[in-house]
């Protein structure tokens, strides 16, 4: 007999939406999240556009307390510029909390997994625990056969000494010396005295100097005039940036009837890394299901992966424009031009709904690479000697955080 209709391997982001939407609308549905760190959610920061997901969800998604803002901001050598865009974040410690209290939903926390079966997880010690439906999202883990680029941070959330000024955040700031690929600095105003400042590269390879980047947020806050009085946290990560490939690198066939959640199931945007939007748009799906087990879910969230794989096609490519045509130095350049298109473009972008016009639009004109280099990026074959496997030490780190905003 099952001890629970649904196990959740992983508390992430994309597990703990399901877990939520699992109680709102299926509270019968005995849950168990198994988690193996000390906290659901690790220590992360999940933001998104307010255009990037639909009204339903953006309310379910109030739950979690999300810090909203009406405006944003971007900043490059050329110019500045507000955006009209509202823009949320929300927090592994609001995830952690809402979940926590769910009264349908068990939350085993230092649980570690060394088994996931179609019905059934086995933890360290051996005891097996049985439910119909088991849904892996336990992170990225190691790639192979992927071109890849790499957007990896390291973000300090600092109390201040006194008010930061910001009324809303600066979710790019490149006007900072370009290092190590494009290179900007995000700027998230959570209170009036406290900031969450992450230094995000663009790079080529994985590795992450915390140290270094740690020390670069605090010089970069010291210019702005802002003197911390602590440092409440510090997070990090490193995602993947897709320049070529298919959905078969992450998810086998061989494992298609293994149900999967979060970066695991490849379900997001492979220019900046969001997976939010994805990931409520599957705890929709696995709620509406009527007959929940492990293969309806894993049915579900396969195909809507692989239309996501094919829709995203248009941005692979940008990706290797980005990291293949554009030297590391002036990859800065692409971005700027991108931030001066219209508004609704760009949201169309950040939302993966690009139509035929507006991916006419971001192609069109002088390019801001040599124009030889760019002809030869278009082809996915170009990205061929990008096909690495992580060593171990990059494959622990990619994927670790499954937020990201711009």
């Amino acid at each position: 007999m099952s001890e629970f209709d649904v196990i959740l391997v992983g508390g992430g982001l994309a597990n703990g939406l399901i877990a939520s939407r699992l109680q709102a609308c299926r509270p019968e549905l005995r849950v168990l999240v198994a988690e193996a760190g000390d906290q659901l959610g690790g220590n992360h920061t999940w933001s998104f556009h307010a255009s990037d997901v639909a009204p339903a969800h953006d309310r379910f998604l109030s739950v979690f307390a999300p810090a909203t803002w009406t405006r944003q901001e971007v900043a490059f050598p050329g110019f500045r510029r507000t955006l009209a865009t509202g823009y949320r974040s929300l927090s592994s410690e609001a995830l952690h909390r809402h979940v926590s209290t769910l009264p349908s939903v068990s939350v085993a926390l230092d649980c570690r997994v060394t088994s996931v079966e179609e019905a059934a997880i086995v933890l360290a010690g051996g005891r097996t625990i049985r439910a119909p439906c088991v849904i892996d999202g336990r992170g990225l883990g190691a790639v192979d056969g992927l071109a890849l680029g790499y957007q990896k941070f390291v973000g300090l959330e600092i109390e201040l000494r006194e008010p930061h000024g910001l009324d809303r955040p600066v979710i790019m700031d490149a006007t900072v010396p370009q290092l190590d690929g494009y290179r900007f600095v995000y700027s998230l105003p959570l209170a009036p005295t406290r900031l969450l400042v992450e230094d995000t590269y663009y790079a080529d390879q994985p590795e992450l100097d915390r140290s270094a980047l740690s020390e670069r947020v605090l010089s970069y806050a010291a210019a702005k005039g802002w003197h911390p009085a602590r440092i409440v946290r510090e997070e990090a990560g490193v995602l993947p940036i897709v320049l070529d490939g298919a959905l078969e690198a992450l998810w086998p066939s061989v494992e298609r009837g293994r149900a999967r959640s979060g970066m695991r199931s490849g379900l997001f945007h492979q220019t900046t890394g969001y997976s939010l939007p994805f990931a409520a748009a599957v705890a929709d799906g696995v709620v509406a299901c009527a007959d929940l087990t492990t293969a309806a879910a894993a049915h579900l969230v396969r195909d809507m992966a692989e239309t996501n794989w094919r829709n995203q096609s248009f941005f692979r490519m940008l990706n290797r424009l980005l990291f293949l045509a554009a030297t590391p130095a002036r990859r800065v350049d692409v971005m700027q031009r991108f931030y001066r298109l219209g508004e609704p473009l760009i949201e169309r972008f950040y939302a993966g709904r690009l139509t035929t016009l507006d991916k006419a639009r971001i192609l069109s004109g002088s390019p801001p690479v040599p124009i030889g280099r760019a002809l030869w990026a278009l082809n996915p074959r170009a990205a061929d000697a990008l096909r690495t496997t992580p060593r171990p030490a990059d494959a622990v780190a990619l994927g670790s955080s499954d937020r990201r905003h711009g």
